[in-house]
Parts: structure tokens; sequence; C-alpha cells
């Protein structure tokens, strides 16, 4: 039952969202993805139903006729496993978004959800995740740039980091979202990172 209300509201808040953004997926340029720019009501809309949200714009141009999302899990610096991978057709424009809500606070039981909304069809992926627990520190960001050329492979357009250290995180570098290969070390800083990623095709 739970399931299937998390699904409505998510399903109602990718309309909502789409009847507000269609027009700005349609001004981002061609070959690129970029963050969404959310009204406050949008923001208040996803905030209700998930603990985090990242909303992302895309056009695929007339060239790219597919898009794969996953997240990454990584514990120290080590991947460990790939959460939620979904491949969908796309034509031009469209929007993705990528939310976590937690669905058990006895075991920290939380469902991480990646939704393509394109052409008119939305395409949605989940799965249940044990986080860890209440005395981590946690910390999220996205991609800041703008108009991020989808040309490039295995896009990283966002992060939840986790930390047992005092001091707490401070959230992984722009520089590392520029170039991953260069700045993986930065994920050692972490007990766990989740990354969303994409590729176009």
């Amino acid at each position: 039952m739970r399931r299937g209300l998390f699904f409505v509201i998510l399903i109602v808040l990718l309309l909502s969202l789409v009847a507000c953004n269609g027009e700005d997926s349609k001004n981002v340029k061609a070959n690129t993805i970029s963050s969404a720019t959310l009204t406050e009501r949008e923001e208040a809309l996803l905030s209700g139903p998930t603990d985090q949200s990242f909303v992302f714009d895309f056009n695929a141009g007339d060239q790219y006729k597919e898009i794969s999302v996953w997240v990454e899990k990584y514990e120290s610096g080590k991947l460990v496993g790939k959460l939620n991978r979904m491949s969908t057709e796309i034509k031009n424009t469209g929007m993705m978004v990528f939310s976590t809500a937690k669905v058990s606070e006895e075991n920290n039981q939380s469902r991480f959800s990646i939704s393509i909304h394109n052409d008119d069809a939305t395409s949605t992926a989940w799965s249940p995740e044990t986080m860890k627990d209440d005395n981590f520190s946690t910390v999220s960001g996205s991609n800041t740039l703008d108009n991020i050329s989808i040309k490039d492979k295995d896009i990283v357009l966002a992060s939840i980091a986790y930390s047992s250290s005092e001091e707490g995180p401070n959230g992984l570098t722009n520089d590392f979202y520029e170039d991953i290969d260069s700045h993986m070390n930065e994920l050692k800083n972490y007990d766990v990172v989740y990354l969303l990623r994409c590729t176009f095709k």
C-alpha cells in the first residue's frame, strides 16, 4: 500500500513539474543537461514526500535517442554496487528527477527513485536501500555547471555522502564533477557516497 501511494505521489509531482517546467527544458541548449531552476512552489511539492531531490532538464537534440541512468554506491572510496539502472528511449527535450524518501524509521530503509519524463511518457526505477544510521553526517550536492555536454560519457549529476567524522563532510568539489577520474580520491573522505550518473546514446 505504501509503495503504491509513493508512486502516485511521485507521478503527481512529476506531472506538476512537467507542466511548469516544459518550456524550461525546451530552452536548454541542444546536446546538454542542466540542473532545473525550480519555483518555491515546485520545491515545496518535492519536499513533502521526499528527503532529497534533484531535478535536471535535458535537450538531446536529434542525435541522441536513449538515456541510461544509474546510482553508484561507494564505501570508503570503493565501488560496491549499482542501483536503479534504467535505460529509456528519448526524443529531444525532457526532465529527470532523482529522489530519496525514508520508508521505514525502524530499520532506516529509504527508497531511491529515478524518473525520466520525455515525449509525454514517464519511466521510473526505484530500489530500497538501508541508509547509515542517524549519527552520520550527510551532505548532498549536484553538478552546478550549466549546459553540461551530453557528449561526455558517464556524467556525474548529483551526490549524497555520509561521514562518521566529527568534523562532518564538506561535500564533493566542483572539480570532482568536472573530472571524476582525476578526483576519485575525494570519495575516500566519506563512509558512503551515492553518485547519480547518466549517459546518452
